[in-house]
Order: structure tokens, then sequence, then C-alpha cells
């Protein structure tokens, strides 16, 4: 295997790694920089190595792995690190190649030659400074007068760069931390911004950027003085690279494959599937999909297990262009999925196409957007739970007798009036759409391959059993309501799962979370004043993943005013505030249902008082929990404090 040395860290190099880890070559890319580590992915074929390397470490590294050859694509501004690299080849007798970068010299302003003959131009002026040659040149600008007061210095966005800046007497104000790359509306804000008459720039090439800051000043009116090369290199742009690594080394792209959903059938392939097809060197399949692109002429593989494929493309060298086709969309129940993994060393691209299942509710008129889709395709799934749970189930099915015994099973169930639609041999000559019940498809024979809709109007919404443990929540000195009392609660509340919830003084968060719990597509605000309540409320919220509950810091009723209508409200605390939260509640929606607890006989009074001067439909439970606990070699029954639940609406 060829073995190749790549400096990089620009963004050249960053695009040639990219396309040598494609190849059959080994790559050890070498960048200066942690920040360029950072910004590369070592992978199977492509090796990180990181760190500044003087010349005799270069010759040293040559001489040990044997590279094939080196690739210079180090910025060309960095003649030392280039010339080292020169060096450390010819040493070495290693092949050397310079990547160059794309280059314009249309751009107007003041070239200077380096750093220092750009410092003396700029000595002569007046003016803010925009700099952006980046932190290892800024030094050499220190020896201008009023250093920081002109120098504005665009520089990454690292701790050490801050440092750097600051230590050469640069404030906060005067140091611009960002990562690029940068437009030119950019560039102009900015110039604009620091009211800079000048900015320096090093002439980068289009990949650094350099015409969008030159557009920059000339839209602004700033003066750009540019760091030019004093000679032009000699080297080879990325293609005419490409070109010799394959010609002197044998290094070429792996096989590029596209793993192509061509739809219900040939007459629903895509553009871009099609596309596809046309510039393939070979398809592979199962038998009905190479069947429906026979016509493309292309040579062809029979074969659908994924292992075997990928086997096969590992070893064949005849093509390079190479579509594995799978019917309907490959992202859905596609033997695209085992692929992926499977062929990591290769280029992959996907292209879906339109899958049996839009195709089959296209024909229906039907929406599906809120459908559960099931495959029942070399599966079993415990189908009856999800047509229970869901309005629309659609299922996509494998064997001749799936539609029979799935019917059988429903009118089993005492479901054999329930709508079924089955979809045959889709999109082809013999399509066939048959509309009836569960019953009168019992005895059915269908196509292989077919596709089923259920519809089921009394379907029950799925909901989780409330009633979790004291120990689950995360727990500090902030009173709680316990798992018995909050149970009934949650009863009392009979939550929906699209329902807007205030739990107005939420303490510890465990009646919010319980209800965002029931409340998977609604929003449950959880409203507290006290500090240490809102740190376990927040805690509490992470733990259960409750991230569609909004904790409210403040009193109620004012913090209530901006949070929209409720459908269901709890009041475990309101420090004597319940009528004006209700009365707020009642505002929003006057059918609003109000559960609110009390344990001192004060709030017991107020509570009923409440409700009755509101005119709400109201009762009242009392409870009192009493559980063992262990004293001794005994178990004695401790009691809880006596608890009052009130639940009305308006009447």
């Amino acid at each position: 295997m060829n073995n190749i040395l790549l400096f990089g860290g620009t963004t050249e190099g960053r695009k040639l790694a990219e396309y040598l880890c494609r190849t059959n070559a080994h790559t050890d890319v070498a960048v200066a920089t942690e920040y360029g580590q950072q910004l590369l992915q070592e992978k199977k074929n492509l090796h990180i190595l990181s760190g500044r390397k003087d010349q005799q470490q270069m010759e040293q590294m040559l001489h040990e792995k044997k590279y094939t050859c080196v690739i210079d694509a180090t910025h060309p501004h960095a003649v030392e690190v280039t010339e080292n690299i020169r060096q450390a080849c010819e040493k070495t007798h290693t092949k050397y190649y310079r990547l160059l970068r794309e280059s314009t010299d249309t751009a107007k302003g003041i070239w200077v030659a380096s750093i220092e003959e750009a410092i003396c131009f700029l000595q002569k002026t007046t003016g803010n400074i925009l700099v952006t040659t980046g932190s290892k040149e800024l030094k050499k600008f220190t020896a201008l007068t009023d250093f920081s007061q002109r120098i504005y210095a665009r520089v990454l966005p690292s701790a050490d760069v801050i440092l750097q800046c600051q230590q050469y007497g640069l404030t906060g104000a005067h140091i611009i931390c960002m990562q690029g790359p940068f437009s030119t509306d950019m560039n102009a804000a900015q110039i604009k911004q620091i009211q800079a008459k000048y900015i320096v720039t090093k002439e980068s090439g289009k990949t650094g950027g350099f015409e969008q800051k030159i557009e920059a000043a000339e839209q602004t009116g700033a003066v750009a003085v540019i760091v030019g090369r004093k000679n032009k290199e000699e080297g080879l742009f990325f293609t005419a690279l490409q070109t010799k690594l394959k010609e002197e080394h044998g290094i070429f792209p792996k096989s590029c494959v596209t793993l192509l959903g061509i739809g219900a059938g040939v007459g629903t392939l895509t553009e871009a599937g099609r596309q596809a097809v046309l510039e393939a060197d070979c398809i592979i399949g199962a038998k009905r999909m190479t069947e429906a692109l026979a016509s493309f002429g292309k040579d062809t593989i029979v074969c659908y297990e994924s292992g075997k494929i990928a086997q096969w493309i590992a070893k064949q060298k005849k093509y390079q262009n190479i579509v594995v086709a799978f019917s309907g969309d490959v992202g859905y129940y596609s033997g695209a999925k085992k692929l992926y993994d499977l062929l990591s060393d290769f280029e992959v691209r996907a292209i879906s196409g339109v899958s049996s299942v839009a195709y089959f509710m296209a024909r229906l008129h039907i929406s599906w957007e809120d459908a559960k889709l099931l495959s029942h395709h070399g599966k079993k799934e415990p189908i009856l739970g999800h047509i229970l749970q869901h309005e629309k189930t659609i299922l996509l099915l494998g064997k001749k007798e799936d539609t029979s015994d799935i019917c059988t099973m429903l009118c089993q169930k005492g479901l054999g009036n329930m709508k079924v639609v089955l979809g045959e041999n889709l999109s082809y000559d013999t399509e066939k759409i048959t509309e009836a019940t569960a019953e009168a498809l019992q005895n059915v024979q269908t196509a292989p391959l077919a596709i089923l809709y259920i519809e089921n109007k009394a379907y029950l919404q799925k909901k989780r059993c409330f009633g979790i443990e004291d120990a689950a929540f995360v727990r500090g000195n902030v009173p709680m309501t316990k798992r018995e009392v909050r149970t009934v609660v949650l009863s009392y509340m009979n939550l929906q799962q699209y329902d807007v919830v205030w739990d107005v003084g939420a303490g510890t968060g465990s009646v919010s979370v319980e209800m965002a719990l029931q409340c998977p597509f609604g929003t449950v605000y959880a409203i507290e004043k006290k500090k240490e309540a809102l740190s376990l409320l927040e805690k509490n919220k992470q733990k259960w993943h409750c991230h569609h509950m909004e904790l409210v810091a403040g009193a109620a009723p004012e913090v209530l005013k901006p949070l929209p209508a409720p459908d269901k409200v709890f009041i475990g605390g309101s420090s004597g505030t319940a009528k004006e939260v209700m009365k707020m509640a009642l505002q929003k929606n006057p059918n609003v249902h109000i559960v609110a607890t009390a344990i001192a006989i004060e709030t017991v009074r107020d509570l009923e008082q409440c409700f009755s001067e509101l005119d709400m439909d109201w009762q009242c439970t009392q409870m009192t929990v009493a559980k063992s606990e262990a004293v001794g070699k005994y178990h004695m029954m401790k009691g809880q404090n006596p608890i009052w639940i009130y639940q009305g609406r308006k009447k």
C-alpha cells in the first residue's frame, strides 16, 4: 500500500486529506497545532500527527516510515516550513509535491512584501487598523506608535491567544475572537463597527477569504494593506495533483457506491435515481430490482444479502461507480441500513426513492404524518397494541397469508368492523387496491409484497402510568407531595396528552414531572418562588428528560399573566393567593379544571371559600396515609399529615 505524508492544516490540506482517505493509500497528516488537529477526523486509513517539526525531525520521520511521497499543503506564507520539507525530501530521496492555492491578482490596495513593510507604511498613517493576519504576527505590530489604541486584532477564539493579545497590551474591546470563514458583509460590518481606515491581510487566495476582505474594504472605503508573495511558487493545483498521484503511484479513489431506492416500482424512479443509474458501471440488487432497471443496459449482479454484497464490492477491481438497488426508500425498513456500516471503507451516497407508504397513501388520498408505521416483513410485531393506540396504522407485509392472519386476529378481538385497505403490486400494471373490513379479508391471499392500512376511529391514547416512588426524585429540604397523595391528585386531574398545565407552588417538582410525563405533547409550567426549590425543579426536570416542562421563577399571580391559558391547574402552595390564581386561570380559560391541596385548617377554610365564591362545582376528599416503619424487630404504622384535596370547575 502507498504511504503518504501530508503536511496540512490549511483548507487545501483538509480538502486533500478528505480525498486521500477515500483512496487506496494510507495517509499521515501532519498539523502544527492542536486546533488544526481538531478540524480533521481520523479514519481507518487517515492518521493525524500533531506538533511542529524542524528539518531534522522531518528527515528522521521520512527515513523511518519510508513514505511513497510527501505533499506540502502548508500556508503560502509558511516559507521556512516549506523549505524545511523540501530539504528533508531531498536528503531522504523522497518524492515531493507542492499543492498550490488558487489565487487572485486583481486585488486593489497597498501591496507590501512583508509584515515589517506593512508596519512601515502604517507608521506614517492615522486611524484604526483591523489586523487579520493572525496572532503569530501580532507581536510585530507592537512597534507601531499608539499600537494599543489603533490595532484591532481578529484572532481565533482560544484562551491562549487571548492571553497573548493581552500581554501585548490589547484590551478586550480591541480583541475580536472569531473563527472564519467570513463573508464580505461580515468583514464590512466589522470595519464599520471599529471605524477602521485600514485592513491588513495576506494574499491568501480564495480559500483564505482574501477576496471577501478586499471587497469589504472597497465597500467601506477602507485601505487594504496586502502582504503579497515575492515570487510565485511552483507546484500543482488540486486536480493536477490528483492526476499525478494516479499516474505515478497508482493512487486512485475507491469505488463510489450509491445506495439507490428505485421507488414503489421503476415508474416512480426519481430523476436523481435515473441519473445515478445512467452513470453507473454496474447494478447490484435482488432479481426484481435488476429486472426493473434492465432497460438501462448496465452490467448486473443479482444479490440481496448485505454481507455478500459488501464482500463482492471489496474484492472487485473492475467497477468504479456501483449502484446497489433497493425498493422504495433506503431510509425506511431497507437493507441499505446494514450496508452503511459494511461499506465504511468506501465513498457511499444514498438516494431515496418514493416509498410504497408514500405512494399508497397518496393513492388513498389520506395524510399519514400521524400514522404508526410498522413492518411485518420478516418480523412479528405486537401489532394489536399499536392498532389500539393509533387511529392510523400502516404495515408492510411480506407473505401471502399476512393480511389473512392480521384480519383474523382483529376479528377474534371483536374488531371485525375495522376499516382495512390492502395495496398489492403498487405502481405496476397489476396494481390492486382493496378497501373492506377486517372481517371481509379474513381468508384473502395476497401478492407476497403488499401493504395494509388499518383505521381505528376508537383508538386509545397512549398514557404512562403515574405514581413514581418518592426516592426516585432529587430531594432537598423543600416539601414534596408524597407518592400516595400525588397519585390521587393526578387521577383527579384527568390529564390528556396535549394539556397545558400550571403547577403553582411546584416545590421539588414531583407533581410537575409526573404531569409532564402524562402530557407528552403539551406544556407544564412549574411556578415556584424559592431558589432552593427552583434548583431542585431543574435537576428533576433534567433527570426525567421533561424538556417540555417550563420553570417559572416568581410569585403567583403576577408571574402567571404572560402564560398561555391552562387546561388544568394544580395549586400545591399559593401563600394565600389561591383565589387570585383561580381568577386568572378562569379568565384565560372558563373551562379550566382546578385541583388544590391543603394541610392547615386555615387553608382548608380558604379553599372552600374560593371554590364557592367563584361559583364552581367542587368536591373535597380528605385522606390520611400511614406507612409501616421498622422499629427494632417490629414494624409500626406511622401516619402522615391528613390532607384535603379539592377539585372543581366552573358551573
